[in-house]
């Protein structure tokens, strides 16, 4: 009897498919690999199995690191499976399986992504299989999004496009990383090794995204170390009303200019101590008058669903947890069927999942820790959230997966750790708040002139909590000051005694460092770094990496020494080698640092996914622009960076850290 094989990403993926299919997987199959049925086989990887081959498999001289073998491009990429046991074992396992005589068809069930496509698309070819392949692509785990997506299964060449891009990032990713790492060590290795007191050689690792994100790290140092603050004054008048006798204070306001940025009117709030002192000795003894009263209602919408990145930055801000441990628990509710994909960058669902909404609502119902929330929303009537709502629902702004929404499988929170229940919770509640209405503020902005110049004071209070009743966002260091005193109850041009002006002294501060939450937040947006308008529209959907690499990057420099992230605040900091070795990259070939280059690298996988481009078009640059940077490297061989100086600025930089 034929028979259809299935092949997953993880042993833990493997369970749930074997459950829709009918397939018990008991100790044995674990141990030998698979599972079949009458039917049925299902067998699993183990994450990556197969790799690209060092430089070696190549030519036997390349094993010695010289500046005279570079740029190393293969006409033709060689690929081997990883040199581990366990690995071995199971993919000769598949491999075998997809050659037996019996399987008619091979489905791929790896995670439905790039990287998961690469996975089986690798496993495939090292096995020599010619079997029909069909892919299945689904945004959860749950039985019926199992059952959908083997059933509406299609061919394997519908994602072609898709496949080639996985191929070309591999590729690009190790141009970068055999050529420049070798090219930086031969040349600068020793020197760095001297200067850090090491025995051997340094080796100096340099990474299409890896470097980048380095740089950004660096550069905010840098900015934080040569930092000058300035002091700036302001003016607040402590005010009396005449006829409601209500007490309250207002900052001295300047004129606004239109044609001046809001960067630039934020300075214009502050002046010199001098310029402070002469406006208070202008309003000596002036009559002050309430010249405004406004007095509006704001509505606040929920805010949007969570993507990877800005859940990793929520859960950060909140619980100091790292990306990395929030992607690993975010990938485990996956496997547990409790949340959608978690590897996305959209944050709004697809239409196609508003048809499981209620089914999701009823589910989570059954949970104690939501069941009130639920019934709430049930209360309001009518879903709220349907096609026409667009700030939720928009299959435009849906990439390869909708937002991450919880599933109708849940559990009590008591029966999760906590790190766990914590991220869980976050995404649950995130999702509910969608449902609710618009929160309600009463805003009070009063203007009080005083012989020509205004004293501005602001109120804003809570009227209706709508979605706040559900989820409260971190607040923002944006918010203006506000005033607990009722000034609602002004009344416009009524008089005002003046009790006081007094100093208001204001030093500018450094920008923050980054922690390892706001670190993925700035690679995801790195269109910002990018002064040209046409490009940053061109790449404003890629960043720097991809929400399923960006974790890693940030923790493969921590682990390798070229940043430090403090395990209780989270803040990233560069180490020395860090430091010197973006100055040896600044030095010699800098646009390896710069965001948009590496954002634009991102932006051509993404144009041979969607075949804006070919590979060929895309690999004739990014070969040309191997060459060209490696000759440019080789060049600067002469030149010699002072690292000792370096050195020196960290030193100083650490201890000033140390005493604040």
């Amino acid at each position: 009897m034929s028979k259809n094989l299935y092949i997953t990403e993880k042993p833990s993926v493997a369970a749930s498919f074997a459950t829709v299919l009918g397939v018990n997987i008991s100790k044995s199959d674990r141990s030998r690999g698979y599972a079949e049925s009458n039917t049925a086989i299902i067998t699993w990887c183990v994450g990556h199995l197969v790799t690209m081959a060092f430089p070696d498999a190549y030519d036997p001289s390349y094993k010695e690191w010289k500046v005279e073998h570079l740029p190393i491009i293969p006409k033709e990429y060689k690929y081997i499976v990883i040199d581990d046991d366990g690995i071995k074992r199971q993919f000769a396992t598949i491999s075998s399986l997809m050659r037996r005589d019996d399987v008619d068809c091979v489905y791929s069930c790896t995670d439905s992504g790039r990287e998961g496509e690469y996975i089986f698309r690798l496993v495939a070819s090292l096995s020599g299989s010619s079997k029909p392949s069909k892919r299945v692509w689904i945004s959860s785990h749950t039985d019926e999004s199992i059952k959908r997506g083997i059933s509406e299964a299609k061919d394997l060449s519908h994602y072609d496009s898709l496949g080639i891009a996985a191929y070309n990032r591999a590729i690009e990713d190790w141009l970068f990383g055999m050529n420049f790492s070798r090219i930086y060590t031969c040349q600068y290795g020793r020197m760095l090794s001297n200067l850090l007191k090491e025995s051997k050689s340094s080796v100096i690792a340099i990474g299409r995204v890896m470097t980048c994100v380095l740089g950004l790290i660096v550069d905010r140092e840098l900015e934080i170390r040569n930092f000058v603050p300035k002091i700036h004054y302001g003016v607040v008048g402590s005010f009396t009303s005449k006829t409601s006798e209500i007490s309250y204070k207002g900052k001295w306001q300047p004129k606004k200019s239109d044609s001046k940025k809001k960067d630039e009117q934020e300075e214009e709030k502050y002046i010199s101590k001098e310029d402070a002192e002469a406006l208070i000795e202008k309003l000596k003894d002036k009559e002050a008058v309430v010249k405004k009263v406004d007095i509006k209602v704001k509505n606040e919408q929920p805010p949007l669903l969570f993507n990877l990145a800005e859940l990793q930055s929520e859960a950060n801000k909140k619980f100091k947890l790292p990306v990395d441990k929030t992607l690993e628990i975010a990938q485990s509710l996956y496997e547990k069927k409790m949340i959608s994909y978690p590897r996305t960058d959209s944050r709004v669902m697809s239409t196609d999942v508003l048809s499981d909404i209620p089914k999701i609502l009823n589910g989570l119902f059954s949970n104690s820790s939501y069941k009130d929330t639920v019934k709430r929303i049930k209360d309001f009537g009518e879903l709220k959230v349907n096609k026409s709502s667009k700030r939720f629902v928009d299959d435009s702004k849906v990439t390869d997966h909708y937002a991450i929404i919880p599933t109708y499988v849940t559990t009590e929170l008591s029966r999760l750790d906590n790190d766990t229940k914590n991220v869980y919770n976050l995404i649950v509640k995130r999702f509910l708040s969608i449902f609710y209405p618009p929160a309600e503020f009463n805003t009070v902005k009063v203007e009080t002139d005083v012989a020509g110049e205004i004293f501005v004071t602001t109120a804003k209070t809570l009227k209706e909590p709508g979605w706040k009743e559900v989820y409260e966002v971190s607040a923002s260091k944006d918010e203006e000051e506000t005033t607990d005193s009722p000034i609602h109850k002004l009344i416009k041009k009524e008089g005002c005694a003046v009790n006081s002006f007094d100093l208001e002294e204001k030093e500018t501060k450094p920008p923050p460092r980054y922690t390892d939450g706001s670190l993925i937040i700035t690679m995801e947006k790195a269109g910002k770094f990018i002064e040209n308008e046409e490009l940053r529209e061109q790449i404003k959907t890629c960043g720097i990496g991809t929400s399923a690499t960006r974790s890693g990057i940030i923790k493969k420099l921590k682990d390798i020494k070229y940043i430090n992230i403090h395990h209780k605040t989270q803040i990233v900091t560069p180490t020395l080698k860090g430091e010197a070795i973006v100055e040896l990259v600044r030095m010699s070939a800098k646009e390896l640092l710069n965001p948009s280059l590496t954002a634009s690298w991102e932006k051509g996988l993404v144009m041979i996914e969607n075949k804006e481009t070919t590979q060929e078009v895309f690999r004739e640059k990014l070969h040309a622009y191997i060459i060209r940077t490696i000759e440019k490297v080789k060049k600067s061989r002469n030149e010699r960076v002072n690292l000792l100086q370096i050195y020196d600025k960290q030193l100083s930089s650490d201890s000033q850290r140390v005493r604040t």
